[in-house]
């Protein structure tokens, strides 16, 4: 993280070079590929102090500079995409194969998205 000469993290680059490549993106990527049956640790301690740190610089800047807002409007974004693009067409493939099948796909994508949430809310 670069940042600027007075320590100032921008908006973009906090949010597109740490926070949704080194968090977002990767935890969506494990989601994705399947976890292990009772998996949950997917970030190393220093990773996840480099990325919570960066979130809490970015919400501690001094206005204009303070992104609060901006980071929890973009928080909530990311759990909707999330649910639309992927979440949903999965479920909807699963509709008319027998309730069963749709009850197990809903599980577990109910499982990841409890993962999802552990992880943002402690990023943010």
């Amino acid at each position: 993280m670069s940042g600027n000469a007075s320590g100032i993290i921008p908006l973009e680059e906090g949010w597109n070079d740490e926070i949704k490549a080194k968090a977002i993106d990767k935890l969506e990527a494990m989601l994705n590929g399947g976890l292990k049956s009772g998996e949950t640790n997917m970030f190393g301690p220093r990773e996840y102090v480099q990325i919570y740190t960066t979130c809490y610089d970015m919400c501690t800047q001094r206005s204009p500079y303070n992104w609060s807002r901006e980071l929890y409007q973009r928080h909530g974004e990311t759990i909707e995409r999330y649910l639309a693009s992927t979440v949903i067409p999965a479920l909807r493939d699963k509709t008319g194969q027998g309730g069963t099948t749709l009850l197990t796909e809903l599980q577990h994508r109910w499982g990841d998205h409890q993962i999802m949430n552990k992880w943002l809310k402690k990023f943010f």
